[in-house]
């Protein structure tokens, strides 16, 4: 990859890098807003949004808000008013015939009230408002985060387009792209040394602690769309016991190396990569 590729990589990994804070940004703004509307704790309800992880907090706000209380608003005022409101208590307008015995709420169209029993004549309090149901549209807060997260993976696969083409390796990214990103998404665990990217310059190693005598046995595959990895197992001292050079092939290529542990102590299985874009999934025995 020339020096223009390279920068325009690093341009568009620096980008990517920063999608996250600004869509954290982003949750935490549209939770705040409509936590306010609806007359939930706003702060703790965006506190919770941000902090949690994999977007736990934002599930639960919204079920949370969607067993709230329904809200409704007077008619002829505005006032907001409860569901069990029968007069509103700004502008006393009467939301529901009502009858002047037990003051119980009845139909229009009823001939004596069925609480009390007493009959309905025209002197009873008539309707003179409605009670409005308040807007709680939990899609319009779902929609923009899902918007931010669909604006994120068209920024990810537009930023590995960009790079495969300044590094004329087009068909390779797109390959690639189905399931890996652009830096590596594992880590390296015990002795399991398991990763996927996209384009990577870097190393990554694990340690194996091994008795004198104790075998060092290395099984798994390697994947190599382009560039190169190469992979050393080093001894104790840092001597390099083995290595193996792996460069672009199709399909994976299998891992399997014993040699034998001649001292005890820790003994390294390191792997270098140049450029390269692909996998490794090593397991030590």
């Amino acid at each position: 990859m020339d020096l223009m590729g390279n920068l325009i990589g690093l341009g568009v990994i620096a980008l990517i890098m920063l999608v996250p804070i600004g869509l954290m940004i982003a949750v935490g703004v549209v939770v705040y807003k409509d936590a306010k509307a609806h007359h939930l704790s706003a702060g703790l309800w965006t506190t919770v949004a941000i902090i949690a992880p994999n977007f736990i907090g934002v599930i639960i706000y919204l079920v949370v808000r969607s067993n709230q209380e329904k809200l409704y608003t007077c008619s002829n005022c505005n006032t907001e008013v409860k569901e069990d409101y029968n007069i509103c208590p700004s502008c006393k307008s009467v939301f529901e015939k009502i009858c002047h015995v037990c003051k119980h709420a009845i139909k229009n169209d009823v001939a004596y009230c069925p609480y009390c029993g007493t009959e309905v004549d025209q002197q009873e309090h008539m309707q003179t408002a409605t009670k409005v149901s308040k807007k709680t549209n939990i899609a319009k807060p779902l929609a923009i985060i899902g918007g931010i997260l669909f604006a994120f993976i068209l920024l990810v696969f537009g930023g590995m387009l960009t790079m495969a083409l300044a590094s004329g390796d087009l068909d390779g990214a797109l390959k690639s792209s189905t399931s890996v990103s652009v830096m590596s998404i594992e880590t390296s665990m015990g002795e399991h040394l398991k990763s996927s990217f996209w384009y990577q310059s870097g190393k990554d190693s694990i340690n194996l602690r091994r008795e004198s005598g104790e075998a060092i046995n290395l099984v798994g595959t390697v994947l190599v769309e382009k560039g190169t990895i190469n992979m050393d197992v080093l001894g104790p001292d840092g001597e390099v016991l083995y290595t193996e050079m792996y460069e672009p092939m199709s399909g994976e290529q299998e891992v399997n190396i014993e040699l034998g542990a001649s001292q005890t102590g820790e003994y390294k299985v390191l792997m270098q990569m140049k450029e390269a874009a692909g996998s490794y999934d090593i397991r030590g025995n």
